[in-house]
Formats: structure tokens, C-alpha cells, sequence
């Protein structure tokens, strides 16, 4: 016989003196079962009668004080039993929160498993069926596709190339954030060997380092390790890239992939664009205010420095660059389409409603000014009371004006979680597939060529669709997800009459 080191009870032989968290947390239970009446008395009798003290149960701190070590699934019953106390000593609160993040670990790795269970642990070689796998993943999980696809990515690779992470992981010794850097970077590795050699050498540097420092030691092993490195190196130059996407507050934000001495070369340009454009605003200021500071301007200057990069960046590429080497630039001379999207008492200034710039809600003043340089106006008629959109109207002929329509009602693909805005990425689906369905606002929607081509081969159904853009969702592996319409401007449930103010106290009574 032994004494538990946690609850101080006798254990068979064969319990081991140094218990695991299942133990532990089940002797807790157990003990707060079996003696919830001698805790209440404080004694107990023996065989012989005579009283004999009850050991109190262990304090909330000397439970945490137990879970260091690997992380068991019965872990986080304990946690959970022990209130969270702000007044705890901070130590005691730092250890709770390691073990919290060492459980949520395992709950990693147990999704992991769980995800190449539902998706193999290879690519199944075919765009729709890893695309249908990814669309009911997403789905379940309320996520996005792409994020559905990282998660499978992540969970076959820990299951074929790097097991040794999963154990890391399942143990509480890493998180996801380092399996997400180490499969982004070894993603260009071809050879299961190499990646294996490169797991092994980097799982030390997992638990030690931090997830970017360790997505560092990851491309450090990749260059040393990877017979492919220079080819690759080479074959990279074909993916120079530029691309763009809205932000809010009506700003957007513009990329470009290129070579590093290109990069470098454009930084540099727009540094000394940049500067002289911050010299020349130090000297119209101290011209037009003359009192002020050197140190005044120059801390001024430097706030926008960036934004002057930003500008020399945009007159570069819009304007034009004099025989002496000066940019000219003219914000009115270059022809910009933008759709502005505004309810009329907004315009007119007698309600302040989130206005649409391409999609993006902006403020009701930014929209008002953006409205007033337009040239032309494209009346959308609105449900006063649900904000639907009930008509597109138009200024000129368009060959397609149901499309134009449906694809404005629905603000994009109408697939749950899909990100897909823009027109151009969208096709006109048939929720009853024609000529048996009608070509109607009632009977079509918007869809990216992904979801387009999943619901062509049977892996989705869209059941019951109306005119104002609803559609029930459904996945041949059971799961219906109701899209509700699109609120295309405000929504009105979120414009909530303001409470009355409360009645005014009477006046006391005269003395």
C-alpha cells in the first residue's frame, strides 16, 4: 500500500506514487464524493470506534502546483474545477494558464486525428472530392474553406511526415501556431525523407523557441537540407505577383512579389521620393509659419513619412516624371470607377447610415463626400423595412440586368463562409438547375467556380431559394445550413430605439 501524494488516501501497490492527471483529477472527484459527510463532521471512527482526523482535501494552489508534465485529457476537469480567483497570486494564476494552453494542445492533436479520419492522410488526387472534403469541414466547423484546407493540411502532414510533432502537441509542448510554420515553410519540399530529416532536427527548436523564431530555424533547415533549394530559387522569379484588396475606412492596400534587389530598388526610390517631399513640406512651413519650431516640424514630418512613401508610390505609378527628374502628379486627371453605394436620407444628410465603397462599409460623411464627385448616380431600390434589395436600376443598357442584379443583392458567392466578392470571380447558378428552373431572381444566385462546381457535381444542393437571396444549404454528408438575405445596406434590426429617459422625480413636498 501507498499514500497518494494528492489526496493523501491509501492506493493499491500497483498505482503508481507519481499520478498522471486522470489520477489526479479522479481522486479529486472521488474524495469530494466519498467524504462529502466526514469533510461536514471532520472526523471519522475507525475499527476500534476511536475518532481519527480526516486530511483536508488539497488546496486549489497545491492542485495546479500538480500539472506540470505532459498534458492529459482529464486535465482540464481539474482546471475547471478550480475557480479562477483575480486575487491569486499571479505565480499561481501563470501556472494555470500553462496548463490551459498545454491542454488546448491536446485538443489540438485530437482534431488533428479527427481531420485525417474524415479526409485520409493523403490528397485524394481529385480538385472536387479535396474541395467537397474541405466545403463539409468548413461547414461543421463554421470556418472558412481556405481555413479548412490549412487544418487538413496541417493535420496530414502531422500524421505522415513530422509524427514526432504530433506527439509534441498532443503532450501540450508546442502549439498549433509552430505545426502552422513548420508546414508553410517545408511546403516547397518534395522528398518525404528530407522532410522527415528536417522534422526531427527542428522539434528541439519547437519547444524552445518561439513560433516566428522557430518558422526561422524551419527556412534555415529548408535552404540546408533540401537538394531543390536553387532550382526553386530560379523557378520563383515566374511568381512575381501585384494584387490588391479593400481595407476599412475606405482605405486599400496594394502588394507586389518580386525579387528582394527589386524591392530594394522601389524601397529606395520612394525613401528618397519621400524625403524630398518631407523637405519641400519643412520649407512651405516654415515659410507660412515662421514661429514655429524646428523640432515642431520635424516631429510633425516625421508622422507622415510614411504616408509620403504611400503618395511618391502613387505618383510614381500614375504620374508622370519630368525631363528633371520630378514627378508630376494629378489625383483628377487619372479616370478611377469606384461604386459608391449610399441611401438617399443619408445623401440628403438626414441620417447617418454605413455607406458601400466596392463593399466596404464606410462612414455616412465619407460617403457623402465620395458622392459628390460622382458623374453618374445607379439608383438600388431598398426594402424600407428589411433593407433587401428589391431593384438595380440603371442609366444605361446593360445585356445582363439580372445578373447585375443578383449579384449585387447578394454582396458576393452566397456558399456559407466564402469570402468571394468580386464580380468577375462569380458565375449565375440555378438553384433548380435549367430549363426545368426559371432564369429568376427567385431561382438564381451568385457563386465563385468553386462552389459552382461542387453544387454541378452533386456535393451540394441548394433547396428552397427566394427572391431576396435565401437558400438552404445542403451537403451530401447531411449538414443544412440555412443563408439568410442580405441586409444590402443597414440592417434594421441593429437600429435599436433609444430607451425613454427615466421619469423625472417627483418635487418633495414643502416644509
Amino acid at each position: 500500500m501507498a499514500v497518494h501524494p494528492v489526496t493523501d488516501e491509501w492506493w493499491d501497490d500497483d498505482v503508481t506514487p507519481f499520478p498522471g492527471g486522470g489520477e489526479r483529477a479522479l481522486g479529486r472527484e472521488l474524495a469530494l464524493l466519498d467524504h462529502e459527510d466526514d469533510l461536514r463532521d471532520n472526523a471519522v471512527r475507525d475499527a476500534s470506534g476511536a475518532d481519527v482526523e480526516v486530511p483536508p482535501l488539497p488546496s486549489d494552489a497545491d492542485l495546479l502546483a500538480t500539472l506540470g508534465g505532459p498534458a492529459h485529457p482529464a486535465d482540464l476537469l481539474l482546471l475547471e474545477s478550480v475557480a479562477v480567483d483575480p486575487y491569486a497570486p499571479r505565480r499561481e494564476l501563470l501556472t494555470r494558464l500553462g496548463a490551459l494552453r498545454r491542454v488546448s494542445g491536446l485538443v489540438a492533436a485530437l482534431e488533428s486525428e479527427t481531420l485525417v479520419a474524415l479526409a485520409g492522410d493523403r490528397s485524394w488526387g481529385d480538385y472536387l472530392a479535396e474541395v467537397h472534403v474541405e466545403h463539409e469541414v468548413a461547414v461543421a466547423t463554421r470556418s472558412s474553406r481556405y481555413g479548412a484546407g490549412r487544418a487538413i493540411e496541417n493535420a496530414r502532414a502531422l500524421a505522415t511526415d513530422f509524427p514526432g510533432f504530433h506527439d509534441a502537441l498532443r503532450a501540450g509542448e508546442i502549439s498549433t501556431a509552430h505545426v502552422s510554420a513548420l508546414v508553410e515553410r517545408t511546403r516547397v519540399v518534395a522528398d518525404n525523407l528530407v522532410l522527415r530529416e528536417i522534422g526531427r532536427r527542428a522539434l528541439p527548436k519547437a519547444r524552445r523557441r518561439t513560433p516566428g523564431q522557430f518558422a526561422d530555424e524551419v527556412t534555415r533547415l529548408v535552404e540546408r537540407l533540401d537538394p531543390d533549394a536553387a532550382t526553386r530559387h530560379t523557378r520563383a522569379r515566374t511568381k512575381r505577383a501585384v494584387w490588391a484588396r479593400p481595407m476599412p475606412d475606405g482605405m486599400g492596400q496594394l502588394g507586389v512579389v518580386h525579387d528582394w534587389s527589386t524591392v530594394a530598388a522601389i524601397k529606395a526610390t520612394l525613401d528618397a521620393d519621400a524625403a524630398a517631399a518631407r523637405a519641400l513640406a519643412r520649407q512651405q512651413h516654415d515659410e507660412a509659419a515662421s514661429g514655429a519650431t524646428e523640432d515642431e516640424s520635424a516631429d510633425d514630418d516625421d508622422a507622415t513619412l510614411e504616408a509620403l512613401r504611400a503618395d511618391a508610390l502613387a505618383a510614381r505609378v500614375l504620374g508622370t516624371v519630368d525631363a528633371d527628374g520630378a514627378v508630376t502628379w494629378d489625383r483628377a486627371a487619372v479616370p478611377v470607377l469606384v461604386e459608391v453605394v449610399i441611401d438617399l436620407a443619408t445623401l440628403r444628410g438626414e441620417a447617418d447610415r454605413e455607406c458601400l465603397l466596392d463593399g466596404q462599409p464606410v462612414p455616412a460623411q465619407a460617403g457623402r463626400e465620395l458622392a459628390s464627385h460622382a458623374r453618374m448616380f445607379r439608383r438600388m431600390d431598398t426594402d424600407p423595412v428589411t433593407a433587401h434589395l428589391l431593384d438595380y436600376g440603371r442609366t444605361q443598357y446593360l445585356p445582363q440586368p439580372l445578373r447585375h442584379y443578383v449579384l449585387a443583392r447578394d454582396g458576393g458567392c452566397r456558399a456559407p463562409g466564402c469570402t468571394t466578392r468580386s464580380p468577375g470571380r462569380l458565375q449565375m447558378d440555378h438553384a433548380v438547375e435549367f430549363p426545368e428552373g426559371p432564369t429568376s431572381a427567385a431561382n438564381c444566385g451568385g457563386l465563385c467556380l468553386t462552389h459552382h462546381q461542387l453544387k454541378t457535381t452533386g456535393h451540394v444542393d441548394l433547396i428552397d431559394s427566394h427572391t431576396d437571396g435565401s437558400v438552404d444549404w445542403h451537403t451530401t454528408w447531411g449538414q443544412i445550413m440555412h443563408i439568410a438575405p442580405r441586409p444590402y445596406l443597414h440592417d434594421p434590426a441593429d437600429e435599436v430605439e433609444p430607451e425613454p429617459p427615466p421619469p423625472a422625480e417627483p418635487d418633495p413636498p414643502p416644509f
